[in-house]
C-alpha cells in the first residue's frame, strides 16, 4: 500500500516508512523552510473527519540524528488522512493529506 503526501505551507511533512497496510504504524517527520520554534501542535484527521491524533511538540522531529522521535500513528482504514500542525506562538504552519491506498 503506497503512501503519497501533499504538502502545503511552511512546515512540510515525511512518512518516514512507506509502503503500509491498514494498521502498521505511519511514522511522520517534518521540516520548516524557516528556522521554527517551538512548541506545534499536530493534529491527524481520519478519512471519515475524526480526530485520531493531537498533540503538541516540544520539538519538530526532523528525522536527524538527535532530534525528537516521529509522531506515529496506525492507519485504520484506507483513505485520505489529513494533518495540520502549527507553532502555537508563531506564524508557521503546514497542512498535508496523506493518501493511503491499498494496494
Amino acid at each position: 500500500m503506497p503512501v503519497t503526501v501533499d504538502n502545503s505551507g511552511d512546515i512540510e511533512t515525511f512518512c518516514q516508512n512507506s509502503p503500509v497496510s491498514v494498521g502498521d504504524p505511519i511514522r511522520l517527520v517534518f521540516r520548516a523552510y524557516e528556522e521554527a520554534t517551538a512548541p506545534f501542535n499536530v493534529r491527524i484527521r481520519s478519512p471519515g473527519g475524526k480526530v485520531i491524533f493531537e498533540r503538541v511538540l516540544r520539538e519538530l522531529p526532523t528525522g536527524q540524528p538527535q532530534s525528537a522521535p516521529a509522531v506515529e500513528f496506525s492507519a485504520s482504514a484506507a483513505g485520505e488522512y489529513r494533518l495540520e500542525i502549527k507553532q502555537l506562538y508563531g506564524k508557521q504552519r503546514g497542512e498535508a493529506v496523506l493518501h493511503v491506498r491499498l494496494s
